[in-house]
């Protein structure tokens, strides 16, 4: 065709058409281009959000940068949940609920229906991030909305989404029965999405490894045919979790194999740290510690990562917060101005009525005085020694009021002057690390590791060199002396740090508080609870903080 070209024209005739092609050509992509808006995006992140969660979060952003004036305030609104529904797949957890805090000022109040979808996906986020109760607050408040309107299909999400809460609390028994009401209601309506989601939940905890190895092949067998990646890495790890409890460990691993591979092409960090636990349980099945070892180490590191960048969660939450304070003060002032609006007419009469009421008063109050005085007059000779006498005790009193209040105001100024110093020092610690993190975000991709292990290290040098810990310890025993020495006469062969952990457990200090003040990871603190239960040889049923309060009459006894 070209050398049929070439022969009926010559080379200078062509440029010409060429020129004409070209324009056509560019003019047909820039149409194309310009075809594409938010609406047309927006269907195509939704087809791929379980595909390839941040290609729909790609494709979502766009679509909210190209929302104007013109589009539809409902396109707008869809974008922005979407979005932030694959910011959560992808595990970016403070992105996904400030993005679900923009969806919520976008809606109207008077749409119910799309409120409750975004609560649902604000609880789901909030349980990832472990505030529970407020996870089944918004679920609650997703569902009662859901039932008014008759929507069993959002319904059976609730229920899905309120099961996946009860787990972190080890209700399985409760947690199976939500499980099973929400795949019921599926099933009836056809639902294969949300039947996969039902069966798959279903394998989270153990069980009849039977029966849910049946359903984890059924909710692949779904997702296969929906081509949802996302849901299959899920699948295929609770597969290997559910083969390690069964105790077939080698089978365990060809599955934890194939949820790797999906993964690792969609790059959700969140599945890839329940990947990272499960290879650890199915390599110490079979007695290779050092790869369950390794896996578990990869597991924390992963951990710590999602932690730090979810650490801006409370700003953000904080922000959203203040907002909402800010538009409800300023209702209130505006009601407060209108009341006083109300009350300036009347203000006049009850001024008169107060001043009337006050000379009345200040009236009765002096005729009532100078008869009491009259009265008193004849009394007063006897009283005055008696009243001598009261007058030296009260001062004997007040004096040494004053010295036990001084002493006080000492050992509460000392008390005070240390935990300040104690305070300063955690502040500028945490300030390093802030501004150690804000230089890891601007660095490139190949150096944020060796940051990351710099900042590690700086947290290290600070938790063991932490003098005031000790100081405050130390202080403890002293004030605990009696406890202390009944606790080394029944156990003495207990290491310091036993000693300190007893001390701090029979003051009433929670987990988490625990570890805050000892440095440690809330997880450690329960490893080293373990240790002490072993150590005290103590039986299950015995209360080690019940044991450790009545240690000293214990001892007498």
């Amino acid at each position: 065709m070209n050398s049929l070209l070439l022969s009926l024209f010559p080379k200078r005739a062509l440029y010409p058409l060429a020129l004409i092609w070209a324009m056509t050509l560019c003019v047909t992509i820039s149409a194309n281009n310009t075809s594409v808006d938010p609406a047309t995006l927006l269907r195509r992140a939704n087809a791929t959000l379980y595909t390839n969660p941040k290609e729909a979060s790609s494709l979502a952003n766009r679509a909210l940068r190209l929302c104007d004036t013109s589009s539809p305030d409902s396109v707008c609104r869809e974008a922005t949940i979407l979005y932030g529904n694959a910011e959560q797949l992808l595990g970016n957890f403070d992105l996904s609920i400030r993005i679900l805090y923009d969806a919520t000022e976008m809606s109207d109040s008077s749409d119910l229906h799309t409120l409750a979808r975004i609560f649902v996906l604000q609880g789901r986020v909030f349980s990832k991030l472990g505030d529970y109760t407020r996870a089944n607050e918004l679920n609650d408040r997703a569902t009662a909305i859901f039932k008014s309107m008759g929507d069993s299909a959002h319904v059976a999400q609730c229920y899905t989404e309120r099961g996946v809460t009860l787990l972190n609390y080890d209700e399985f028994a409760t947690a199976e029965l939500l499980f099973r009401k929400s795949l019921a209601i599926c099933r009836s309506l056809k639902n294969l999405e949300a039947i996969a989601r039902n069966l798959n939940n279903m394998c989270l905890y153990p069980g009849d490894s039977g029966e849910k190895l049946m359903m984890i092949e059924e909710a692949i067998a779904i997702n296969k045919n929906l081509d949802s990646k996302w849901a299959l890495g899920e699948n295929y790890n609770n597969k290997g979790k559910q083969l390690c409890y069964a105790g077939r460990f080698h089978d365990a691993l060809g599955a934890l194999e194939t949820a790797h591979k999906y993964i690792e092409e969609i790059g959700a960090r969140e599945l890839l740290c329940d990947y990272y636990e499960y290879m650890g349980m199915a390599n110490a099945g079979i007695g290779n510690y050092k790869a369950a070892y390794e896996n578990m180490e990869k597991m924390a590191v992963l951990v710590s990562e999602l932690q730090r960048r979810n650490s801006q969660r409370n700003t953000d939450l904080d922000l959203a917060r203040k907002r909402a304070d800010d538009q409800k003060r300023a209702a209130e002032r505006q009601e407060k101005d209108y009341q006083i609006q109300i009350l300036n007419r009347n203000l006049w009469m009850l001024i008169a009525g107060v001043l009337i009421i006050i000379v009345s008063s200040v009236l009765y109050y002096i005729w009532y005085k100078h008869k009491k005085n009259v009265e008193l007059l004849d009394a007063t000779k006897e009283l005055h020694s008696a009243e001598k006498e009261v007058d030296e005790l009260k001062m004997r009193q007040q004096r040494l009021e004053l010295e036990n209040a001084q002493n006080m105001l000492s050992a509460s100024r000392q008390e005070l002057t240390e935990f300040a110093a104690f305070l300063k020092s955690r502040n500028e610690m945490m300030e390093r690390i802030r501004d150690m993190i804000k230089e890891g975000c601007k660095l490139p991709a190949d150096a944020i590791v060796p940051h990351m292990k710099k900042i590690a290290a700086f947290i290290a040098s600070h938790t063991s060199n932490d003098n005031t810990n000790r100081t405050l310890l130390m202080k403890a025993e002293e004030k605990n002396k009696d406890f202390m020495d009944a606790l080394l006469s029944l156990h003495p062969d207990l290491t310091k740090g036993e000693r300190n952990l007893a001390l701090l457990i029979r003051g009433g200090l929670a987990t988490k508080e625990i570890s805050t003040l000892l440095g440690l990871e809330t997880k450690t603190v329960n490893m080293n609870r373990y240790r002490l239960r072993k150590a005290l040889q103590l039986p299950p049923e015995t209360d080690l903080f019940d044991y450790l309060t009545n240690l000293p009459a214990n001892n007498v006894n």
